[in-house]
């Protein structure tokens, strides 16, 4: 006892030692890495609007987050006490994401653009921060269609990149040129505001049985949760939730929970199973993957193909039972794959219940198994 008492000791003295080096260390370094971002901030400014001598932070402008394009800020553009326009600060989905500084002046003409940070693939999307795309974007009119391959010359093999890039910057440039207008005798637009389709979110366990089972079709549904089996490892596939739906006291349908590989880290899938061993549907609860391609897949487009399918059948890419995601072949595939397991899972656990469906050897199907090509 008093060997664990003085080890515990130790390590409680250990880990608060570490807290407060942490925090030392934090105290140093954080003033130097605020000022290195401010530097970068500051250099990128004279970048994009080089004909401007300071900038400043734009009054009252308010930051636009309501799309997944993020407007943070807005800096106004002076020659002495003249406002010559504006530069904007954005940050938004390319390939993966981007975030961006963009000169606007007040004829609604771009500048200039200047990345702060690209995650896109190297070789591929990160050519969107070279001049020869880039700087094509200087002398634009806001009003433009950024259209690529239209009014905008695409990035060879980054299709998506070039897509997400000139809509960050035309919606953010807008925003830009809207505020200059308002405030500070900028000309007024000629074209209808960008639209930014709000990008899907996957569902909560709740929200998936509200959606899977609506009370039109079902009336008053009960979720009843099954711990036998949970966090079994079946076909390189995890099992995180089983559950019961039952309507009165009947038993309706089977879900289950499985936690899967994707493209990138992976998602989970719920499926639910009725007790005629059809699949009533599929909802995704996880999915981290890339933006604008594989986490499309929480599109209802997608994810209601594996509506009324059949539970013995197979789920395969190679036999048309979806159409697979353009551009995310792997994590169309994975999901299916979750789709798969998890119904199978259900109809075992209806057939545990007695509810007239046969038990599926989960050593009898194919699977698509794309993950094993990564």
């Amino acid at each position: 006892m008093k060997n664990m008492l003085k080890l515990g000791l130790s390590l409680a003295i250990y880990a608060s030692v570490a807290c407060v080096c942490l925090s030392l260390v934090n105290m140093v370094t954080a003033p130097a890495i605020a000022a290195a971002k401010e530097r970068e901030l500051n250099a990128g400014l004279a970048v994009v609007f080089a004909d401007a001598d300071t900038f400043a932070p734009a009054p009252n402008f308010v930051a636009d987050t309501a799309t997944s394009i993020k407007v943070t800020n807005l800096y106004l553009a002076k020659k002495g006490d003249q406002v010559m326009g504006a530069v904007v600060q954005a940050n938004g989905p390319t390939y993966d994401k981007a975030e961006m500084l963009i000169g606007v002046t007040l004829n609604r003409s771009i500048t200039g653009i200047q990345f702060l940070s690209l995650t896109d693939t190297p070789g591929f999307g990160q050519k969107a921060a070279e001049p020869e795309f880039s700087n094509q974007f200087a002398g634009k009119s806001i009003d433009d269609a950024f259209s690529a391959g239209d009014d905008v010359v695409a990035i060879s093999g980054a299709t998506i990149t070039t897509k997400g890039v000139s809509q960050l910057i035309k919606y953010a440039a807008y925003i830009a040129g809207e505020y200059l207008a308002a405030n500070c005798g900028g000309a007024a637009g000629t074209g209808e505001a960008p639209v930014i389709a709000e990008a899907a979110t996957p569902f909560t366990f709740e929200e998936a049985c509200v959606s899977l089972f609506p009370v039109e079709e079902y009336g008053e549904v009960t979720i009843h949760d099954v711990p036998e089996g949970i966090y079994d490892v079946v076909r390189n596939m995890l099992v995180e939730k089983k559950a019961l739906a039952t309507s009165g006291d009947k038993i309706i349908a089977a879900m289950v929970a499985v936690r899967g590989q994707t493209y990138k880290y992976g998602g989970v899938v719920l499926t639910a199973v009725g007790a005629d061993g059809n699949i009533i549907g599929a909802r995704i609860t996880e999915l981290n993957d890339t933006p604008n391609i594989g986490q499309l897949a929480l599109e209802e487009n997608f994810y209601s193909q594996f509506t009324g399918l059949s539970a013995q059948q197979q789920i395969l890419n190679s036999e048309g039972a979806y159409d697979a995601l353009t551009g995310a072949t792997i994590t169309s595939d994975c999901i299916a794959d979750m789709v798969k397991v998890g119904a199978v899972e259900a109809v075992n656990l209806l057939a545990e219940k007695g509810l007239g469906v046969t038990a599926i050897d989960h050593s009898g199907y194919q699977l698509n198994e794309n993950y094993l090509e990564e």
